[in-house]
């Protein structure tokens, strides 16, 4: 192929058939560097952790040459801005949603911890009510018992004491 008439300007890019959509600069040293990165990815047996990542390349190599694995720069140009935050209003806004949305997915769950918490409190204090009330209830039988037994003796005792009462004003014959 012939060299390229284009400037090289950050954004500009060439389109060459063997190699793809390239910065005219840079095109024959991304090449190369991607054919020793790839023999050596494949020497070790070691698989890429990411498209476009380069295992052991310095970093001003891989920012260079992001995507150049898929051999497409615009890829490597959209992941690169993948990786960048973009700093507009709008991303201040879905960042500030984002941090409400996750405080509020936490406030739910201790809402509903809480929640949890209060339905075996009321169990144990339904429960406990039950055992008071059982308790008094056994209470008042008891206290009926004892009641019924006065009463018995309280009788018994007046029956003896008209009996000893007769006997004594009328003596037996």
């Amino acid at each position: 192929m012939k060299p390229s008439r284009f400037i090289p300007r950050k954004g500009l890019k060439q389109y060459i058939p063997d190699q793809g959509w390239v910065t005219p600069a840079s095109t024959t040293a991304n090449v190369d560097s991607l054919r020793v990165t790839g023999e050596t990815s494949l020497a070790t047996d070691q698989p890429m952790d990411a498209p476009g990542e380069l295992p052991s390349a310095p970093a001003s190599a891989r920012e260079g040459s992001l995507g150049e694995g898929l051999r497409d720069p615009l890829l490597g140009e959209l992941l690169e801005q993948l990786h960048t935050p973009p700093a507009d209003e709008l991303t201040q806004h879905w960042s500030r949603i984002a941090a409400e949305v996750s405080e509020l997915n936490h406030g739910m769950r201790e809402q509903k911890r809480l929640r949890a918490e209060l339905a075996a409190i009321d169990a144990r204090l339904l429960k406990l009510r039950s055992t008071i009330l059982n308790d008094l209830q056994s209470v008042q039988r008891i206290a009926d018992q004892q009641l019924v037994q006065a009463r018995l003796r309280s009788e018994v005792s007046t029956l003896a004491q008209n009996r000893l009462a007769t006997r004594l004003h009328h003596p037996p014959e």
